[in-house]
């Protein structure tokens, strides 16, 4: 079942963007620094207070089990930006991610948006065949010289 994000759901949602991060900062400890808590409670309340903000979960037995944080944006032409996508490991391969994308991308075409966006790093090859599973394309790449 997918359902909107609460205040009550802060502790789950802060520990799934917690696993999320430490992806980041054991591939990327250039770009990431350790952080315990990589979401802030008052930063949470923002994030559901704000008309521009998409967050939904997933959840398995009454229990989150994946989260999609998403933004409206609106400058050019209206689009959607994925900032997270994450499901907890034991519930991979079951279709939950795929569900939660599609949530998006049903409110996408319901706000009269024209494209969805997320990056993905080089790294995580496992959510760029994810990404290219669903139809979606590289719009730009970024490339980059380490200079040791």
């Amino acid at each position: 079942m997918i359902r909107d994000l609460t205040i009550s759901d802060f502790e789950i949602v802060e520990s799934i963007v917690a696993k999320l991060h430490k992806i980041h900062v054991n591939n990327r400890p250039d770009f990431y620094i350790e952080n315990e808590h990589p979401i802030k409670k008052k930063e949470y309340k923002a994030m559901l207070n704000s008309k521009d903000k998409i967050n939904i979960a997933y959840l398995v037995d009454d229990k989150i089990v994946g989260v999609c944080l998403a933004t409206i944006k609106d400058k050019i032409e209206k689009s959607i930006y994925i900032d997270d996508i994450f499901v907890l490991e034991e519930f991979r391969q079951q279709g939950i991610a795929t569900k939660l994308y599609k949530q998006i991308e049903s409110i996408a075409k319901n706000i009269g948006a024209k494209r969805i966006d997320l990056t993905v790093w080089q790294f995580n090859t496992t959510a760029l065949k994810f990404y290219k599973s669903l139809g979606m394309k590289a719009q730009r790449i970024v490339l980059e010289t380490r200079i040791d």
